[in-house]
């Protein structure tokens, strides 16, 4: 029996219930005693003063210095906050380094950047000297857990460059220095000798300065000693996916239609030529800046814009119609830019946060582009930076915007020059590779730039999506009438997976862009040939029908909602009657979130994130006893309180000292895991959550999700938008488990899929 096609369920979050649940964890042992710590700090004290007299570094009046923890002292319960004073020593940021130690072991930590004045200094060798604190248990743990105070090294300021770099376009990121701003910018150009004309500034309210500039080594010597600089890197030249004219048939024809569709794409590229047939009425055109359009450039943003409304043309001619698209697209003219050596595309970023503020009418955005070279994780890319604040921050009322980026072509080079490049490694947005073919079978496409990304969305490229190849070229517009062109690269990729962003946004009302962008990622099909540096999360459907339909014995519920923060909700798993099914049951779930970025600190990039607990039987405790002088576990046992006999022996274990766990038990449970083990291997600060289990139906009683805000950098964020898909498979389900969820959960309801007719509107 085939089993019916159902749309799939949403409002999962309207049973959405908040629950009170005690903090806890594992504690590391601090590392020094408090009395070696103080004599050891305070000879770091000396020597920084020794610095600053002998002018080792250029110094303001405002001096930053590095706070550098112990290993697995990452968490933000260890921020060294004791050591912030109302005088003005005060944490602005922080990063990872790494030392060997006495063992000749390399070892990764944290450290914070520390900005004070020399009376700040002062003062802190006064507390540890005079023992002012000496009875503060927080100060005295703090201080045990530093390994060093010290200046950043020029080393570490000085990121990427390869032995043979002479000269090119860096961009130079200063730390928070707001009260002497001017003067730090005026200093830098004194000491670095670049030229102001040969620079673009840019600062951030919280603090951050980023420039772009042209420089040499010989500039590169004069600035690593500047000690407002935090970090310095390598920019690359744009490289725009060719394209190729088709060797064959002319273009196939659009439907002829006075409509278009009121579902906006917003495209930033090479500029396009609105009256071309295949795109006439549906895409309007911006000139963002006063150069003249090139051909090159042109033909690179008429194929972008045909992808973006038609997805690949392979098969379609002369003789076929292509239907109105489901999308509009707003094309935007950023290239070529006005200055040559804008390499790092300064002049685009500022045309993109004008128009994205200035547009909340549109909420996709496609950049097919961005500056050649692999991320670096100890520095964020302003381009990345911006569309992550752009997508985070909004006018009232407005919805959050998606940006899908293309990952690169560069996945030929060696590791680690093969990984993404900016801005795909944003964590707000999609991050997007190719794929072709091979024998028949899905590949990732060798140009495509590969994993892993940043803290914070350590799992990309977020999936892969059409891209084409020589063999099986992506199809696309090409810039003169009738015709088509050929190419291949994730430059099309991006806007293949935006097509159908589009489309699951016209075909329901219910779907907002980053719950499209939820359901693509729970949906997209991991290869178990392929690690998942190279897929990400996995291959997109190719149809969206695969996306906005379940059956019978497969059911997909949506939950939207956001969560203030340290609030832990129970979100159900609707499954009546789960427990007298026979065989495996399995449970699959996607999380996605919308965070505030933090520039200062690439190692907490993410300010917000959501921790998920499954609780996969709701009567299954843990009882266990340890020894009240050694806290040793002594005796442990789950019981399931849904059973007579379990009851009683519970009733017994309590009467002689045991404890009955605060939750049911979870599958994994995380409660004494390291930091550490929740960022590699739970991804904790991530962006997006994918798991999956596979239980016996009997092992299942009433399930749940169970989502945890958490936030950090003393961000105190009103709330965390989060998005939910999570489907439940039970093959062995009697009658149908869709028709079950609906008829016991009443406030549950099926998607109301429309007629693309609904979103046209008149062209003007």
């Amino acid at each position: 029996m085939i089993s019916s096609k159902h749309p799939i369920i949403a409002h999962g979050e309207l049973y959405v219930k908040t629950i009170t649940k005690k903090s806890g964890g594992g504690t590391p042992d601090i590392p020094h005693t408090y009395e070696v710590a103080k004599h050891r700090l305070t000879t770091d004290i000396d020597r920084i003063f020794q610095a600053i007299q002998e002018k080792q570094e250029v110094f303001l009046n405002e001096k930053i210095m590095c706070v550098r923890m112990e290993p697995k002292f990452e968490a933000k319960s260890y921020v060294p906050t004791q050591l912030s004073t109302d005088d003005g020593m005060n944490i602005v940021g922080g990063r990872k380094y790494s030392f060997t130690d006495n063992a000749e072991i390399k070892q990764d930590a944290k450290l914070y950047f520390l900005k004070t004045d020399d009376k700040g200094i002062r003062n802190l060798k006064e507390t540890l000297t005079s023992g002012a604190k000496d009875n503060v248990e927080a100060w005295r743990n703090q201080i045990g857990s530093i390994h060093s105070l010290d200046l950043l090294k020029p080393e570490e300021k000085i990121m990427g460059f390869s032995e043979e770099w002479e000269k090119g376009t860096v961009e130079i990121v200063l730390h928070p220095i707001e009260n002497e701003h001017d003067r730090m910018l005026e200093l830098f150009y004194s000491t670095s000798k670049i030229p102001e004309k040969d620079t673009r500034v840019k600062t951030y309210k919280d603090g951050l300065t980023f420039i772009s500039a042209k420089c040499s080594r010989v500039e590169l010597d004069n600035i690593k000693r500047f000690n407002p600089l935090r970090a310095i890197h390598p920019l690359g030249k744009i490289d725009l996916s060719p394209v190729r004219m088709f060797s064959g048939e002319s273009a196939p024809q659009l439907l002829s239609s006075n409509k278009k569709s009121s579902i906006i794409v917003g495209v930033f590229d090479g500029g396009v030529d609105e009256t071309n047939s295949l795109l006439n009425g549906h895409v309007k055109e911006t000139d963002c800046v006063p150069t003249t359009p090139t051909v090159h450039y042109l033909e690179h943003g008429t194929a972008v814009c045909g992808a973006v409304l038609h997805g690949n043309l392979v098969r379609k001619n002369k003789l076929g119609m292509l239907p109105v698209p489901c999308v509009s697209v707003a094309s935007y003219r950023v290239f070529p830019v006005q200055d040559p050596d804008d390499l790092e595309l300064y002049e685009i970023i500022d045309v993109i946060e004008q128009v994205v503020s200035s547009r909340p009418d549109i909420s996709l955005y496609n950049l097919s582009f961005g500056p050649s070279g692999a991320i670096i994780d100890d520095s964020i890319n302003r381009f990345t930076y911006v569309l992550d604040r752009l997508t985070y921050e909004l006018h009232e009322n407005a919805r959050n915007p998606l940006f899908c980026v293309a990952v690169g072509n560069d996945g030929y080079l060696i590791e680690p020059l093969n990984r993404i490049q900016s801005p795909a490694d944003m964590v707000n947005g999609l991050g997007v590779g190719a794929y072709s073919y091979q024998a028949g079978s899905k590949i990732r496409a060798p140009y495509s730039c590969v994993g892993c990304g940043r803290e914070g969305a350590k799992v990309k490229p977020d999936l892969l999506d059409f891209g084409g190849s020589d063999e099986h070229p992506f199809v696309l517009v090409g810039l003169q009438q009738n015709s088509l062109v050929t190419g291949s690269g994730t430059s099309f990729a991006s806007p293949c997976a935006i097509n159908k962003l589009g489309k699951l946004m016209a075909k329901s009302e219910n779907i907002v862009p980053h719950l499209g962008r939820t359901l693509l990622i729970h949906n997209a099909i991991f290869d178990e040939k392929i690690s998942r540096q190279e897929q990400g999360y996995g291959f997109c459907p190719d149809e969206v029908d695969d996306v906005l339909f379940c059956d019978d014995k497969k059911v997909s519920v949506m939950y939207s909602g956001t969560l203030k923060p340290s609030q832990v909700v129970n979100l159900p798993i609707f499954a009546p009657n789960i427990n007298r099914v026979k065989g495996m049951v399995n449970i699959s779930w996607t999380i996605t979130t919308i965070v505030a970025p933090y520039a200062n600190d690439p190692d907490a990039y993410t300010n917000d994130c959501i921790m998920d607990v499954f609780i996969p039987h709701d009567a299954k405790f843990k009882f266990s006893k340890r020894n009240p002088e050694t806290q040793e576990l002594i005796g442990e046992k789950i019981l399931n309180l849904c059973k007579a006999d379990d009851v009683m022996e519970a009733k017994m274990l309590l009467d002689v000292g045991y404890k009955k766990s605060e939750m049911p038990v979870s599958r994994a449970a995380k409660y004494f895991w390291s930091e550490a083990d929740l960022r590699s291997v739970d991804f904790k600060w991530d962006t997006v959550i994918k798991k999956h289990s596979s239980m016996r139906g009997s092992s299942l009683r009433n399930p749940v999700l169970t989502l945890q805000a958490i936030d950090r950098n003393d961000f105190n964020a009103p709330y965390i938008k989060y998005h939910v898909v999570i489907s439940i498979e039970a093959l062995n389900y009697t009658g149908s488990l869709y028709d079950a969820i609906l008829q016991e959960y009443k406030n549950l309801v099926p998607i109301e899929l429309r007629d693309v007719n609904r979103i046209m509107v008149n062209i003007s």
